[in-house]
């Protein structure tokens, strides 16, 4: 048996032992001896899993991820780090600018043709609008259209498409986006929630519009199958009563 193995067998005896920092000292020998090979690239990727998952420190998970990224040459893996630093600054610290920054370089250095790149391209729209970035996450939503067409993701993308526009406070492009969406999938088996949400989104942007009796009548249309009924009633309420006082 080799050293290196030796050395991974009671690194993994470490962890069953929850003995991590001793483990993460077995796993960094093993980093050192190899330096850039495979080994050394799984042995960083475990240091990087005991900080994340056991210390919970998130720091210095990034920072061995980006250790990943330092050694390997390999383009998948380099792509891999990011993605995982990118899911370290979301899920842990929800640093979503910083996670938005990491999707971009993963796209900038591989461009838009690599197994997983519909996803990331959608993870990096969601973190571009949970930083508040709604016009930059409804170019990335549009992009996934554009570049992977045909997706089952699709339909869902473009609705985070209309709903960023929304929050863009373009209405106009949103009332298409969300129109478009109920023409598509209305009657559609299967799309009876997605077309309710359709509905409500076209109600709230009729509202900004100040458009009282449209916003009405979208959010009539949401009622009957949207997920939280009681929402759209508060709302319909609402509008009746503004309607009434403009009326008085």
């Amino acid at each position: 048996m080799g050293s290196e193995e030796q050395q991974w067998k009671l690194a993994s005896s470490y962890i069953d032992q929850a003995q991590y920092l001793r483990a993460i000292e077995e796993y960094t020998r093993i980093v050192n001896l190899e330096q850039k090979g495979d080994l050394a690239i799984k042995a960083q990727r475990q240091i990087t899993l005991i900080y994340e998952k056991h210390l919970e420190d998130y720091p210095r998970a990034i920072r061995s991820e980006r250790e990943v990224y330092r050694r390997s040459e390999d383009p998948r893996v380099k792509r891999e780090a990011r993605a995982k630093i990118a899911e370290i600054y979301s899920n842990r610290f929800g640093d979503f600018v910083a996670a938005s920054d990491e999707y971009e370089k993963i796209f900038e250095e591989s461009g838009y043709i690599f197994p997983k790149a519909p996803e990331l391209l959608i993870a990096w729209g969601d973190s571009l609008m949970e930083s508040g970035n709604y016009s930059s996450a409804a170019l990335r939503f549009s992009e996934f259209r554009s570049k992977y067409p045909g997706q089952v993701q699709g339909p869902r993308v473009l609705f985070q498409e209309a709903q960023a526009y929304l929050a863009d406070q373009k209405y106009e492009v949103a009332i298409e986006s969300f129109r478009e969406l109920i023409r598509n999938y209305k009657g559609t088996e299967g799309y009876d929630g997605f077309v309710a949400e359709s509905y409500y989104g076209l109600g709230l942007s009729f509202e900004a519009k100040d458009d009282l009796e449209k916003a009405l009548e979208a959010y009539r249309s949401s009622l009957a199958k949207y997920p939280n009924p009681k929402v759209v009633e508060v709302k319909i309420e609402r509008l009746q009563k503004r309607k009434q006082e403009r009326r008085l």
